[in-house]
């Protein structure tokens, strides 16, 4: 289900055996079971993923067919989709616990021909697709989740276990149940692993995008320098299988740190008479 990317190979890689391969050229030289992300395979493809980063997702919509996405996601469309908006009390309560918005915008084919919808993350990020047919018993990380399209039925996963409490997975997250695709936006290089029955993964719970509820989580706590001075803070997760995790490289939490200005910058803008809006000269002479 899960592999490496398909690459354009020459005829002499093609005749090469596994221990002919360069070292640099094995996508797991070190049997870690990690694999890079690719999109799973479906036998009727209703969306395409276009771009290396920050990227696009176009789905085809049939007549009356609705798609879910999260406001502001929306970058191309046909003009037989219909927008409107879903923000009942109940339900979008339910989805602001798990870290989404209150409202979920509905995309509707109107039209009596197939339409076409592109879709892109709030945030620099890839589009992970998950097609619950193939991977049932999903659950997200809060705020993961940009659209659905199908049998797509989120529910709130609520947890009050040690590594909830304890790490950054927090104790709502979002369960995905049905036969159709989720599509969750996560950053930087995306990866995957399956978890043997007993195997264990200690993980940096940041870097989580999701999970099959199969696994069982823990706690993992570092020691006192560590956690004052090696940025991983109080504790780490634990994950044990059987069950599949996908992990990210860049989460956006961690992205709004390495952008965000440095502490007391505004106030040095206010103290050289500089608006939030005005421009500064700068003299270097």
């Amino acid at each position: 289900r899960w592999g490496p990317p398909s690459t354009l190979q020459s005829f002499e890689d093609i005749e090469m055996s596994e221990g002919d391969i360069p070292f640099a050229q094995k996508v797991d030289p070190f049997n870690t079971g990690f694999m890079p992300f690719t999109p799973p395979v479906v036998e009727e493809p209703q969306w395409q993923i276009s771009g290396d980063d920050c990227q696009v997702v176009t789905v085809m919509l049939k007549p009356e067919e609705e798609l879910k996405t999260e406001p502001g996601a929306m970058m191309f469309m046909s003009p037989s989709v219909d927008t409107d908006v879903e923000c009942g009390c109940i339900d979008g309560c339910g989805r602001m616990c798990a870290g989404e918005p209150f409202v979920k915008v509905s995309l509707k084919n109107g039209g009596g021909d197939a339409a076409y919808v592109g879709l892109t993350p709030n945030f620099p990020a890839k589009v992970v697709p998950i097609e619950l047919s193939q991977m049932d018993n999903f659950v997200a990380k809060a705020g993961a989740i940009m659209s659905s399209i199908g049998d797509v039925n989120i529910l709130s996963s609520v947890s009050c276990d040690l590594p909830s409490c304890f790490t950054t997975l927090g104790c709502c997250r979002q369960k995905l149940e049905g036969e159709g695709t989720a599509f969750l936006a996560a950053g930087g290089t995306i990866l995957v692993k399956e978890l043997k029955d007993g195997e264990k993964l200690v993980v940096d719970s940041e870097s989580v995008v999701g999970y099959q509820d199969t696994i069982k989580f823990g706690v993992w706590p570092n020691q006192l320098c560590t956690c004052c001075c090696g940025g991983e803070g109080m504790c780490n997760a634990t994950m044990e299988g059987p069950g599949t995790v996908v992990v990210q490289s860049m989460s956006f939490n961690k992205y709004k740190k390495v952008v965000a200005p440095p502490p007391g910058a505004y106030k040095m803008r206010e103290r050289m008479g500089v608006g939030f809006g005005g421009d500064m000269e700068l003299n270097f002479d």
